[in-house]
């Protein structure tokens, strides 16, 4: 009987490596380790300055949304300006300016916080009752650009520059000994009252977290005989400052030429 014998064949005997393979593979790492290496090389050469890019549009971002920020508070404050002159709180009003403010009014400038600004407004505007807010005179209406509040905030964030339209009543109180006047006085009258609409030019500084009006000037654009309620109106004019403090007790330290426009008599 015959017996086949079992050659041993491949496949109970161990492989060969494949040397070509293995050279292609070892190529290709080698490769690949030299393109990481060389990413690594230029991720570690351009990281900072990549960081800073980033960090620099951050910090412009963020900036621009103080910025916005700043600009609103600002339009807050202002609003706020007006409702305590509406009111008559004159010494909330005065508290609303730095140090070393100024106002500018009538052809006036009135210096320093707690002289000047406060004579504005705490002596000549309570006695003439300025401040109140009332729509514009009939035919003396704005146009509707100058309707618009401007806020532009420096880059540093401390300072500010703005313009705020204004319509409200502005008053001084009428000289003279006649007794008719001083019968109106002892009423509560003897004022003589118009209308006036312009443009409140405002620069502010901010102090700590604080914004304060560092100078505010009235930028007259017409001035009207008119009270509320009535159909009519008509064109004034009005003497601006004539005096300075001391000689006038309620006076500017000192008078500028007038910038008025608009209509007036």
């Amino acid at each position: 009987m015959a017996i086949s014998r079992l050659k041993t064949g491949s496949s109970n005997s161990p492989k060969q490596p494949n040397s070509g393979r293995r050279s292609f593979i070892w190529k290709t790492g080698a490769a690949m380790s030299a393109v990481i290496a060389s990413a690594a090389a230029g991720i570690s050469k351009f990281s900072p300055d990549h960081d800073s890019g980033l960090k620099g549009d951050v910090d412009r971002l963020s900036n621009q949304i103080g910025r916005l920020e700043d600009a609103n508070a600002i339009r807050r404050l202002h609003q706020t300006y007006e409702s305590y002159l509406d009111k008559g709180m004159y010494d909330e009003v005065v508290d609303m300016f730095a140090g070393d403010a100024e106002a500018v009014f009538n052809g006036g400038v009135f210096s320093g916080k707690d002289k000047g600004v406060r004579r504005l407004y705490c002596d000549h505007f309570s006695q003439g009752r300025t401040g109140r807010k009332i729509e514009p005179a009939p035919g003396f209406e704005p146009d509707p650009a100058r309707l618009l509040d401007v806020v532009e905030v420096a880059p540093d964030r401390k300072s500010a520059k703005a313009q705020f339209p204004y319509s409200m009543q502005v008053g001084t109180p009428l000289t003279g000994d006649l007794p008719l006047l001083e019968m109106a006085r002892l009423q509560g009258q003897g004022i003589r009252q118009w209308w006036e609409g312009g443009i409140h030019e405002v620069s502010y500084v901010k102090e700590g977290d604080a914004w304060k009006i560092k100078r505010l000037e009235y930028q007259v654009m017409s001035k009207a005989d008119y009270k509320p309620g009535r159909s009519y109106a008509k064109p004034i004019s009005v003497p601006q400052f004539s005096g300075i403090y001391p000689e006038n007790p309620n006076g500017p330290d000192k008078l500028i030429a007038a910038k008025s426009k608009g209509r007036q008599a």
